[in-house]
């Protein structure tokens, strides 16, 4: 609501990778913080004060959140909360491994998404896209090189459970639960 009476004239992107609190606290530990009702109802108001459109980062995960069932709801929570014209950026996970960490989240195959899209394809008043992986091969895609150093320099993580501070570069204690990179964070 704050930023909302700032009459930013800038697209509001926001973490949501969920149709349900439930799951989301599950893979985004954080959002207990941030109830999706109340989330939701400042993404509105957002959208409503700027008259700008509010996009909703969706991580997919095989087998967690990818079910064409879910992508139904989150059109439906959308829809119902903020209202037509939300767009949602579908980004496929991208394995982060050989740290000491058990690898939790897989990435979902191209049919999998596939069949989240066609369910969303379906669904009136949201948009979609899906963001295009470059350099899965090599371990150099979005979050791989983090996670690459993460297994380098144990000493510099922080956790938002370790009670990092607002303002603070985090790096993941679990691959979602990222708060803010900045490339201050390396140095």
């Amino acid at each position: 609501s704050k930023l909302a009476a700032h009459r930013l004239q800038a697209t509001l992107a926001v973490s949501l990778h969920a149709p349900d609190q439930a799951t989301r606290e599950r893979l985004v530990p954080s959002a207990k913080a941030y109830p999706m009702e109340a989330l939701l109802a400042d993404c509105k108001l957002y959208k409503e004060t700027t008259g700008r459109r509010v996009t909703f980062e969706y991580t997919l995960l095989a087998g967690e959140n990818d079910s064409p069932a879910q992508a139904k709801a989150l059109a439906k929570l959308l829809r119902s909360h903020v209202g037509r014209g939300c767009h949602i950026n579908l980004l496929p996970w991208n394995p982060v491994g050989g740290g000491d960490e058990a690898v939790v989240h897989a990435r979902p195959s191209r049919s999998e998404v596939k069949r989240f899209t066609d369910a969303l394809t379906l669904e009136k008043g949201i948009t979609h896209t899906v963001r295009r992986t470059r350099g899965l091969e090599a371990d150099a895609a979005c979050g791989q090189l983090t996670g690459s150093f993460e297994r380098k320099q144990p000493s510099t993580r922080a956790t938002v459970s370790q009670g990092a501070g607002a303002g603070s570069s985090v790096l993941p204690a679990k691959p979602l639960d990222v708060v803010r990179y900045t490339p201050t964070a390396f140095t």
